[in-house]
């Protein structure tokens, strides 16, 4: 995935020898693994008249099974490398982000094309802000050589009135969210600072502002919710620690053509 990055790089350095090259500036590498897991549930949520979608929602999110991310973070700039099928997104997507921007670069390295996604379109950006309670544990344990503390959690979301869009009389105004954060202060200083916020703009996951507080860095995290009875989302950070990344590893590669976004509203 990384090959055309590196020619490019390559070629540049070999057409101007004489320009000494930029310091690589230094970066987080983490790479993170999401699954999606089938776990008990009392009769009473399993014939939750919507519990179907929670299949539906597996299928959409991990088609293939498990997913792995690798993510590269160097200031304000993110990379993430998705080796496998995640929602929409082509086998192998790269996706690229400069913090403050309002649009996401969605590479296919198989045919060598790319699209901009805006970052309003996901749902975390249009249900806001949710109402967060978090409750620290004495549990503790090591993911990647780090000490980790556990905590428990719930999220209430509002769902959102849209234009157009009438909802059946009994759905449900609010979602409930629950689950299991293993987080670390391992991490800290304003490098690690930048990272997270840059990571909690990607991700645009509700709450993930007050889950990562404090300056803590998730390391792994179970979550479950009243719509999707019978399933548990995971995901654990296999790996993590400093690097240098190029300049050229946040960049659209010259050879790329732009496309218009299959999942609308892109450019």
């Amino acid at each position: 995935m990384l090959t055309a990055a590196i020619l490019a790089t390559a070629v540049l350095m070999q057409a101007a020898p004489q320009e000494p090259p930029a310091a690589a500036p230094v970066a987080l590498k983490a790479s993170v693994r999401i699954t999606v897991a089938r776990i008990d549930v009392p009769t009473s949520e399993a014939e939750n008249p919507y519990g179907q979608l929670g299949g539906l929602m597996v299928r959409m999110l991990a088609p293939e099974g498990p997913v792995d991310i690798d993510y590269v973070v160097a200031g304000d700039s993110m990379r993430a490398d998705v080796r496998g099928r995640l929602a929409t997104l082509p086998r192998g997507s790269i996706v690229l982000q400069q913090a403050g921007e309002q649009t996401l670069r969605i590479l296919n390295p198989g045919n060598k094309t790319w699209f901009e996604l805006p970052i309003d379109q996901n749902m975390g950006a249009l249900i806001g802000a949710p109402d967060v309670q978090i409750e620290p544990t004495s549990e503790t344990t090591t993911i990647v050589g780090q000490r980790a503390q556990r905590f428990r959690f719930s999220e209430t979301l509002r769902l959102p009135t849209l234009d157009g869009v009438t909802l059946p009389q009994d759905f449900p105004r609010e979602l409930q969210f629950s689950g299991d954060l293993w987080s670390t202060d391992g991490f800290s200083g304003s490098a690690y600072a930048t990272i997270m916020r840059t990571l909690q703009t990607f991700a645009a996951v509700p709450g993930m502002e007050a889950l990562t507080s404090g300056g803590r860095f998730p390391l792994r995290l179970h979550l479950r919710s009243t719509f999707m009875p019978g399933y548990e989302l995971r995901s654990e950070v296999t790996s993590v620690g400093p690097a240098q990344a190029a300049p050229s590893l946040f960049v659209v590669p010259p050879d790329y053509q732009k496309v218009i976004s299959p999942v609308g509203g892109g450019r």
